[in-house]
């Protein structure tokens, strides 16, 4: 009964997060931030009235069967997996952290207007627990987050092209759709957009697919184009550091299987076609885009380098279908590798996408440092090319406080950190550094370095990012072990993946982290072996 209840309510509560909450706002765009923490606090201590005794009563009844049959061990549900521990001993973490804080009201509560602090992250690894333990794999959230972010979207898209359809009280270029500044909107879309781009791409082999079936496929193809064009005309430069985590991670899995590797080409030229629809736009309707050109997004739609990029990919996909019919590869089952030494064909391209990694990141610096010094040509005037304080549109400033900062924290908070979301409090308390960054941002307040292992770092400490970061390595290294078995679970790995490396230049926020527990949560139960037997299917 317990474990019914549990399951109803988990479901109603990932529904509502997930299709009602990109939407809440109060009073438009003043206060955004506080609004939606507001609501998924609420919603979180409503769900948790349920959720917590239905907890309990599951734990108390598996431990008075373990005790009456004298099992050797005595931990809730199932034994805890790698993931489990890493969030049960980050809450612990955080809660030292809080407790030795200077800024206690900061470290509960978390900053005005930005409450990522103590209260907030032991929720999210409550309801990890919570998500992992009730939910049953059904597909109604994954439906509801697909159309939803869909809606999201779209109305990004307008209003980048001065289509208002919904009445605010505020309207700014920097503010768009329903999430708010376009740095949380980027981070929104790093988070949730994954999910349905790869179940386009990591689909089931099947010889003769229904009229359902390509439906389906057909409405996935339209949410992938609206996403990548969302991306492409928000505004926010980062977006294609999330845009190269996402194809290289593909990638990586795609080559498992002939079936994804060629539908891989054809997601390419979807996303070159996508910029290339963004400059349509821009060409219908001159006057209507309404924000700065200065910036990669513009540069990218505005140029034929997306265009040539989706040409060659959609050149590529058709010659893959072809040389495969002229080989006589149609039945779907001789489609899961490239040759009986498959797997050190893909030993060998995951080794060249790592030294083509390695390369380009030594490329960058080189560039960077070159221009840094003595300036070059065309990369002057790049600040994703300079390494100080104006790198990354200012962001060089923040990371150097936050070096600064950790540097001059006593020996107990390096190890546990100032606080949760005490970056703030802790910067502007400190004279020399307060002064530099009143300099340099003026009267706005610096809430985060715009790294967020660095600001976790001061934060939390070095015990808590190593968690923090053992969280997410665990599971998407559980994820991709286990995905050839559930190629589901790659989806969410994508989706954690994506998030950590754009939150290498960018920050977590209330409208990007809490997802990401979710969805390690909801992968957490895809990935249990117990729950596997069961041949649940979820999200397709």
């Amino acid at each position: 009964m317990a474990k019914k209840a549990g399951n109803t309510f988990a479901t109603a509560y990932l529904i509502l997060i997930f299709g009602i909450y990109p939407f809440f706002m109060k009073q438009g765009y003043v206060d955004i931030g506080e609004a939606k923490y507001h609501f998924f606090i609420y919603c979180s201590f409503g769900a948790l009235g349920i959720l917590g005794p239905a907890g309990f009563m599951c734990l108390w009844e598996s431990l008075s069967r373990r005790i009456k049959k004298r099992e050797p061990y005595l931990i809730a549900w199932e034994r805890l997996s790698a993931t489990d521990w890493f969030v049960l001993l980050y809450a612990v973490e955080i809660f030292i952290s809080y407790f030795i804080s200077d800024y206690p009201s900061e470290a509960l509560w978390g900053m005005s207007g930005w409450h990522m602090g103590f209260l907030l992250l032991f929720l999210l690894c409550l309801f990890y627990f919570f998500t992992s333990r009730f939910w049953n794999g059904g597909k109604a959230v994954c439906y509801v987050g697909m159309a939803a972010s869909g809606v999201v979207y779209i109305l990004g898209i307008l209003d980048r092209f001065s289509l208002s359809v919904i009445p605010l009280e505020i309207r700014q270029p920097s503010f768009i759709s329903t999430l708010g500044n376009i740095n949380w909107f980027c981070g929104y879309l790093s988070v949730i957009s994954p999910i349905g781009i790869c179940l386009f791409l990591f689909r089931k082999e099947k010889g003769e697919r229904s009229l359902q079936d390509k439906f389906q496929r057909l409405l996935l193809g339209f949410y992938i184009v609206v996403s990548f064009m969302a991306g492409f005309c928000q505004g926010s430069s980062s977006v294609f550091l999330f845009f190269g985590a996402l194809f290289f991670a593909l990638l990586w899995i795609a080559v498992k299987k002939k079936i994804w590797l060629r539908d891989y080409f054809l997601l390419a030229a979807l996303w070159g076609f996508s910029g290339q629809a963004v400059r349509l736009m821009r060409i219908l309707m001159p006057g209507g885009y309404n924000y700065e050109k200065n910036n990669l997004c513009a540069y990218m739609t505005d140029s034929n380098l997306t265009l040539l990029a989706g040409g060659i990919s959609l050149g590529v996909y058709f010659l893959y279908g072809y040389l495969g019919s002229r080989k006589g590869v149609t039945d779907p089952q001789k489609t899961s590798g490239f040759t009986k030494d498959a797997p050190g064909i893909q030993k060998a391209v995951h080794g060249g996408m790592l030294l083509f990694l390695v390369g380009s990141i030594l490329l960058w610096l080189v560039l960077s440092g070159m221009n840094t010094q003595i300036g070059i040509p065309g990369l002057k005037q790049r600040s994703e090319f300079l390494l100080n304080e104006e790198w990354g549109h200012g962001r060089g400033a923040a990371v150097l406080s936050g070096i600064k900062m950790y540097g001059k924290m006593p020996v107990i908070h390096k190890l546990f950190g100032i606080g949760p979301d005490c970056f703030s409090a802790y910067a502007y308390s400190q004279p020399e550094i307060a002064a530099r960054l009143r300099d340099f941002y003026g009267e706005s307040i610096l809430t985060n370095a715009h790294n967020e292992l660095l600001t976790g770092l001061v934060n939390t400490g070095l015990l808590g990012i190593c968690l923090y970061m053992g969280i997410f390595i665990s599971f998407i290294c559980r994820c991709m072990r286990k995905g050839a078995e559930s190629p589901q679970v790659y989806a969410l790995a994508v989706c954690v993946f994506c998030y950590a490396v754009h939150n290498m230049v960018s920050f977590a926020h209330v409208l990007n982290l809490p997802y990401v527990f979710l969805l390690m949560g909801m992968g957490e139960f895809l990935l249990t072996e117990k729950r596997q037997s069961l041949k649940i299917e979820s999200m397709q």
